[in-house]
């Protein structure tokens, strides 16, 4: 009798078991309930296309963790240059608060053009590190000046066209004001950044890249300490 109840009883729990269990079909699509709950939610599209964004901002730091790199490891001998140490730090700097402030973007009701607008600053961005310091040293005298001679224009244009994105994006993206106080840091940076496609003068790009720097930490100052 009580192997007859034993038995009887794991029968009954496997009945029970088979009842219950719910067979998951990869060619089904997902549980109502689960897609009503997640159907539109603008946190988690964020969050999915933060991670491009995310992956493009890495990359360029890492093209200027890579050029530093290089610069210490070359066995020519280098000719240091300062605006090019500075710009170094900027777009560091740059590349860091840009991704910073993209957090604030998460309540935006994302589509496709606005997500392919989100990708253009950190694109740029990427390209304008990459120019910083050459990919490879030659000879036995690497003159950083003759380099940042060399690709002056290309990062210039480059770095302008990256923060006008990044300036405007409140505008386009949220329901930010095209003009706030904020502006005349942004003015300065623009302004500064224009002036080295012209500018080829040792003294004229260490002072735009001093501007930039202080524009810069202003900026974050204002933006992301200071009480609005």
């Amino acid at each position: 009798m009580l192997v007859e109840g034993t038995a009887s009883l794991r029968k009954a729990a496997t009945r029970t078991i088979l009842v219950n269990m719910t067979v998951v079909d990869p060619k089904r699509s997902l549980p109502k309930q689960y897609e009503d709950k997640h159907r539109g939610s603008s946190l988690d599209l964020f969050e999915y296309i933060l991670i491009l964004t995310s992956v493009i901002y890495a990359l360029a730091i890492a093209q200027i963790l890579a050029g530093v790199s290089r610069m210490a490891q070359t066995s020519s001998e280098i000719e240091h240059y300062l605006p090019q140490k500075i710009w170094i730090f900027n777009l560091f700097l740059l590349v860091f608060l840009i991704w910073w402030a993209t957090w604030e973007f998460r309540t935006v009701d994302w589509t496709f053009p606005e997500y392919a607008y989100l990708l253009i600053a950190p694109t740029l961005l990427f390209f304008a590190c990459s120019l910083l310091t050459p990919m490879r040293f030659d000879g036995e005298l690497a003159n950083i000046e003759a380099h940042f001679a060399r690709i002056r224009r290309p990062f210039f244009a480059t770095f302008f066209l990256a923060l006008l994105a990044v300036i405007v994006d409140g505008s386009i993206l949220l329901s930010e004001p095209v003009w706030h106080n904020g502006r005349y840091g942004h003015v300065i940076l623009l302004v500064s950044s224009g002036s080295g496609y012209f500018i080829s003068n040792k003294k004229g790009h260490t002072a735009i890249a001093v501007i930039v720097l202080i524009a810069l930490i202003a900026t974050a100052v204002s933006r992301f300490w200071l009480p609005r």
